[in-house]
């Protein structure tokens, strides 16, 4: 993606958030889920550095011990025409503005207008369609996919409300949105770091990562930096969720290895935080917070620092058919640590834990079933790293 040569590229740069205080609305209860994945119910005064205060006891609660906290009826913001895909695994509904130095700048509905870097950005498509395919996959050029099928690859040079400017070999067409079903930003492979940082979910599902929040009175302040700050109401607020913190999640580490071999000529590459045919999992699952969609055959190997002792999920076959079966494993250094098999649909599976002991890696791994491929959806519900 290039941007016009009068403006610098600052790489990776904070989201800014432009918001405007929505009215103040009568507090409600909070859900807060711990890091034993319970949940209950809280009047919640104040966040600040230190955790949660609540107003009967405990009336502190610190983050090591706080997984979420939720709110029950977040104010629903009116849906904006396209969704912005982050790399941050973030998403937010909105309407594209314009190009301003290495920024999109992106007008979202409820929130208003925000900055989004081009580092950070995976993708733009129109709401209500799924999530592109090949969105996790490295791209080394920009692409638009068109509404007839068709692909246009080349160098994008701005975005706005008009359409999406691209430079091909032939020409610098700028694509209206009507004939754009989603444009694809060119990527390269990164890790994800492991820092603590807190994703803000929306009332319309929309998301921002944030390095700390704090909560005083109706008003949540949201830092990127240590040094960019935006307050908005907590109305606004389905869920502030503490990331690498007493758990990590799978899906917000990169995996060292990401293998999948259909039996035929079936192709299902593993998603994140989406079922194989691209459902959100906060969707389809509504009970989980995260999930990792594969078909068998798939394998998915994951580094380890010693920070986490336990490796914790549930699971269960997307699919409601009787055909369906498969033989899951969760292996330690390459090693089978815990296996089911003729796993099958119809059920989600209970917890199952596996302790890391000085493990360097740890593996999922969906295999062939009875029936080989057939119906071999699966999705492993919350995985996580505990730090028990």
């Amino acid at each position: 993606m290039r941007f016009p040569p009068t403006f610098s590229r600052t790489g990776l740069g904070p989201v800014l958030l432009l918001l405007t205080i929505a009215p103040s609305v009568p507090a409600s209860p909070w859900k807060i889920t711990n890091s034993q994945f319970q949940s209950q119910s809280v009047d919640l005064q104040s966040i600040d550095q230190d955790g949660l205060h609540l107003t009967a006891q405990p009336t502190t609660m610190p983050w090591s011990d706080i997984l979420e906290i939720s709110h029950p009826a977040p104010a629903p913001p009116a849906g904006g025409k396209f969704v912005a895909f982050l790399t941050t695994s973030d998403h937010l509904s909105g309407d594209p503005e314009g190009i301003t130095g290495d920024q999109l700048q992106w007008n979202a509905p409820g929130l208003g207008a925000i900055q989004l870097p081009e580092a950070k950005l995976a993708a733009i498509c129109r709401a209500g369609s799924a999530a592109p395919e090949g969105l996790d996959q490295v791209r080394t050029d920009d692409q638009v996919l068109l509404a007839n099928g068709d692909r246009t690859h080349g160098i994008i040079t701005q975005i706005d409300a008009i359409g999406v400017t691209i430079q091909t070999d032939a020409a610098t067409p700028t694509l209206p949105w009507d004939s754009v079903s989603a444009v694809l930003i060119s990527s390269t492979p990164t890790v994800a770091k492991n820092d603590r940082v807190f994703r803000v979910r929306f009332g319309d599902d929309s998301s921002i990562t944030a390095s700390t929040v704090a909560l005083a009175g109706d008003q949540l302040s949201i830092s990127f930096d240590g040094k960019t700050t935006r307050t908005i109401d907590d109305s606004l607020v389905a869920a502030i969720e503490q990331i690498n913190g007493p758990v990590s999640w799978l899906t917000s580490r990169t995996p060292s290895v990401n293998i999948y071999n259909p039996y035929f000529t079936e192709d299902f590459p593993t998603k994140f935080d989406r079922t194989v045919d691209g459902r959100p999992i906060r969707e389809k699952y509504p009970d989980f917070h995260h999930g990792i969609g594969c078909h068998s055959y798939s394998k998915l190997v994951y580094d380890l620092d010693g920070t986490y002792t336990v490796f914790r999920t549930q699971f269960a076959i997307d699919s409601d058919s009787p055909l369906a079966d498969v033989t899951a494993r969760i292996l330690l250094d390459d090693k089978v640590a815990w296996e089911m098999a003729n796993v099958k649909a119809g059920r989600i599976y209970p917890v199952v834990q596996v302790p890391l002991g000085a493990a360097k890696h740890v593996g999922l791994e969906v295999d062939f079933g009875e029936n080989y491929a057939t119906e071999g959806r699966f999705v492993w519900l919350d995985p996580a790293l505990v730090a028990h």
